[in-house]
Parts: C-alpha cells; sequence; structure tokens
C-alpha cells in the first residue's frame, strides 16, 4: 500500500479565522464603532443644519420649528413671554416639561427597572384619563361648542399637560433602565405616595413659573420645552434603537452608550424635520393652525 504524502498547511485557510478574530477584537470594535459614532454626529448636525435652514428668520421662529412637528401652536391656547409665543401650546408645554421633570427624577434616583405600583399606576391612569377628557373638550370647544360639557381654559390645559407629562416619565424612565442597563436595579424609582407628591410639587412650581411667572422667567422655559421635545423623542427612540441592535443591557455607562444615543438623537431630528415638511408642504404656512 503506498505511503500517504504529508498534506502541506494551506497558508489562506489559516488566515481566514486570524482574519475573523481580529476582526471581533475590542480594538477592531471600538474604532467601528468611532467611526459610525462620527457619521452619525455629522447626520445630527446636518439633520439640524436644514432644520435651522428650513425655518423661518429668528431665533423664536426657529424654536418653533421644533413645536411645529407635534404641536397646533394656537395663539390663543398658548403662553407668552414678553410678545414671543412659546414653541408649544399650554396642554403640550405641560406635556413636555412634565415628561423632562419625570425622567430625570427617575435617573437621579439611579436604575429602577420596575414601573410604580398598582395603586400609583391606577392615579396616574385616572391623570391621563383627566389629559384624554380635557383634550376632547377643547375640540368640542372649537367644532361643536353646544356639546363642550365645560369651557376650559391654558390653566387647566398646562396642569393636564403637566400630569402627563408625569406618566410619561413613570413608563418611559424604567422602560430606558431595563433595556439600557447591565445593572438595572429592582424597584422603582416612583414607589410612593410622599414620593409621586414632591414630584407634583415640583411640576406645580414650574407650572406657576410658566402661568404666573415673570417674563426672564418664562423666556428659558419655552426654550427647555422645546428642547424637552428632542430629549424625549431621543430617549424613546434609542431605546428603540437598542433593542433592534440587539445590544440590550449591554450597557453600564453613559459613555458607553453614546452610540444608541446618536441613533436615537438622528431619528428624533428627522422626525421632527419630516413633520415639518410634510405640514409645511400640506398647509403652505408656518402659521399655527386655524381651528
Amino acid at each position: 500500500m503506498a505511503e500517504e504524502s504529508p498534506r502541506l498547511p494551506d497558508p489562506d485557510r489559516e488566515l481566514i479565522p486570524a482574519a475573523a478574530a481580529q476582526a471581533r477584537s475590542p480594538a477592531s470594535m471600538l474604532r467601528k464603532e468611532r467611526v459610525w459614532f462620527a457619521i452619525l454626529v455629522l447626520t445630527a448636525l446636518m439633520l439640524g443644519a436644514a432644520l435651522f435652514f428650513l425655518a423661518p428668520q429668528g431665533f423664536w421662529s426657529k424654536l418653533s420649528a421644533i413645536g411645529y412637528s407635534v404641536c397646533h401652536q394656537i395663539p390663543e391656547r398658548s403662553f407668552f413671554a414678553h410678545t414671543h409665543q412659546f414653541p408649544l401650546c399650554a396642554r403640550c408645554t405641560g406635556m413636555y416639561l412634565g415628561a423632562l421633570l419625570s425622567l430625570l427624577f427617575h435617573f437621579f434616583r439611579g436604575r429602577q427597572s420596575e414601573f410604580p405600583p398598582p395603586a400609583l399606576l391606577a392615579v396616574l391612569a385616572l391623570v391621563f384619563l383627566a389629559f384624554a377628557f380635557d383634550g376632547l373638550n377643547s375640540f368640542a370647544q372649537a367644532f361643536i361648542p353646544l356639546t363642550a360639557p365645560y369651557q376650559t381654559t391654558n390653566l387647566i390645559r398646562l396642569i393636564t399637560g403637566f400630569g402627563t407629562g408625569i406618566c410619561i416619565g413613570a413608563v418611559l424612565g424604567p422602560v430606558f433602565n431595563q433595556s439600557v442597563w447591565s445593572d438595572a436595579q429592582p424597584g422603582a424609582a416612583l414607589d410612593s405616595f410622599p414620593r409621586l407628591l414632591g414630584l407634583v410639587g415640583a411640576a406645580a412650581l414650574l407650572g406657576w413659573a410658566v402661568y404666573a411667572g415673570p417674563d426672564w422667567l418664562k423666556a428659558p422655559l419655552a426654550v427647555l420645552s422645546a428642547l424637552a421635545v428632542v430629549f424625549v423623542l431621543t430617549l424613546a427612540y434609542t431605546v428603540l434603537a437598542v433593542m433592534l441592535l440587539g445590544r440590550a443591557n449591554q450597557y453600564n455607562a453613559w459613555q458607553g452608550l453614546r452610540l444608541p444615543l446618536a441613533v436615537g438623537l438622528c431619528t428624533a431630528l428627522a422626525q421632527i424635520l419630516l413633520l415639518d415638511v410634510l405640514r409645511l408642504l400640506l398647509t403652505g404656512t408656518w402659521a399655527p393652525l386655524n381651528l
């Protein structure tokens, strides 16, 4: 029987696993992440620039372009700082400032990943129903006034808006923590009525500043309300990005989360820009909706 000749090594076959291992190395993955992060930052800047140049001239007009994507901006249903209308109506101002306040409360409390206990959820559900009912009542006031059960006001719109903002934070905060962090903690940040009352008290102070505060205090709150739209949308889309990228529960610091946050910011800006363009094409004007 003939002796079998020794098999020579195949250099190509040996190089393939080595190249694959190198591509999966932490250094290589970090370089790729940096490249993608730079691309996303550039994309966010381009989207922001497009929104800036698309909007009418003037600081307040450009700020209102953010609210234009999510709010009717009717002057009679909005607050003013000096002579400048808030970028959002009274209801939306309360909702986004309330959501910002509630989310910051959740993040400062830690990384608790559970929703409020059932008793608090029931209260929050009632608050949201009040928001929905008052919104339907406002709609009835505008189109079929005889059927409106009561005459709503900007103060009622602001209060119910803040209440719903707290509800948004009570849901989005735990969802963010349980989706993103590898060290998410058990328990709820909003876990008791005293904490809820404290949050409501802080919202009441903000609401007073918006409703009856001096103009020098209203102006930064008007700016903050528009930025809160971007903030809330960015967090919501960051959660979605983490899930779609298959990276749930893989982060332990905000710095490591920069890539999904950049995806969330780009998506939020793209949504604002797209809705602005669609509304502008449909109405032909940057003016508030005429109800």
